[in-house]
């Protein structure tokens, strides 16, 4: 008969002077200008456009340093594995493959003006705005050959592809976001909201934007043509992603900080895990006001689920293999999941 968990939860903090209407934590602090953000297979990377290089933040694991350097980093994508990054100094797309850099297309700068920002991908393709001269490139990843343009923007900074086909654009210097159909086809999400940086667009269709400031930026949802404020005076938040559970990952570029908007649910980190074959641990689950969805755990070799959270806050493992390298947690709730990492002491 197993006994009580023991906790051994660390509770990322609230960042100071932020106005929100979730929940919300800083999940990464004490960053050279963090800009924009990719999710990836459960892991956070956070390109710093001062120190040009990229981090990868691993839930409840060590934060790495991709062994490259790239100046100005701004958007970053994946395809097929392999991971792509954008240079704003170089006005240049790089492909990165362990410590060395491949580029895929180098646009033409215009002076005096801020080169490529966010990209993404659609369809095997890169999507790379030409931001400057108002353009959206579709790239081939492996010829740098563009096959397919959109004009008509005055600054696209941000792209985010969807499961229907469409793109979504934020149109920084434009005050707009728009839809692009299959066809072409362009519809206004938001007009007359200064300085639309990024965009994303989560599992069930809900389109959020930041809009950068240094003591007054936002973190909007899109509806019926408005912005709706979830949070507020943001230090100039230049990046935006969804995690697998509809989360929401935001950087403030002056605060040197990532946050993230719990939506539905999160796996709250673990710290100083001891291994047993007979003590649990809790696993604690915070959640949105508002959803009870029930959450299911798995955890990989070396975890053992003992407890289930169900509609609950709070399950439990038995960890007795993550000292050599760390185990897996996995939550799901329908189509949503999240991951966490436990490293343990023997």
């Amino acid at each position: 008969m197993l006994g009580p968990c023991v906790s051994a939860t660390t509770h990322p903090s609230r960042p100071l002077g932020v106005i929100a209407t979730g929940k919300i934590w800083t999940v990464a602090s004490g960053l050279d200008e963090p800009d924009d953000l990719l999710f990836s297979d459960g892991r956070l990377l956070i390109g710093q456009l001062g120190a040009g290089t990229i981090q990868v933040l691993t839930p409840g694991g060590a934060t790495t340093t991709l062994p490259v350097h790239i100046s100005s980093v701004e958007g970053m994508t994946s395809i097929n594995g392999k991971l792509y990054a954008a240079g704003q100094a170089e006005d240049v797309v790089d492909e990165i493959e362990g410590n060395q850099l491949r580029t895929v297309i180098r646009l033409s700068p215009v002076p005096g003006q801020d080169g490529v920002d966010g990209i993404g991908a659609q369809g095997g393709q890169l999507v790379v705005p030409d931001s400057p001269r108002g353009v959206i490139d579709w790239v081939d990843p492996a010829s740098g050959r563009i096959t397919r343009q959109i004009a008509g923007f005055v600054r696209p900074t941000g792209v985010w592809a969807t499961a229907d086909g469409s793109l979504l654009v934020a149109d920084e210097y434009g005050n707009a976001a728009y839809r692009i159909g299959l066809d072409g086809s362009r519809s206004v999400l938001v007009r007359g909201l200064p300085n639309v940086d990024d965009i994303a667009q989560d599992s069930m269709g809900f389109v959020f934007v930041v809009t950068p400031s240094a003591s007054g930026g936002r973190l909007a949802q899109l509806q019926d043509g408005r912005a709706n404020d979830l949070a507020s005076q943001l230090a100039a938040p230049q990046g935006i992603v969804v995690d697998g559970a509809d989360n929401l990952y935001f950087s403030e570029e002056n605060a040197g900080r990532v946050d993230l908007m719990i939506r539905t649910f999160k796996l709250v980190p673990l710290t100083g895990v001891q291994e047993s074959q007979t003590q649990p641990v809790c696993i604690d689950v915070a959640r949105a006001s508002g959803f009870g969805d029930p959450v299911r755990l798995d955890g990989s070799a070396g975890l053992e689920v003992v407890q289930q959270p169900g509609s609950g806050t709070q399950g439990a493992v038995l960890v007795h293999g993550c000292a050599s390298a760390p185990c897996s947690l996995t939550a799901s709730s329908g189509s949503r999941s999240d991951r966490l990492w436990i490293s343990s002491s023997p």
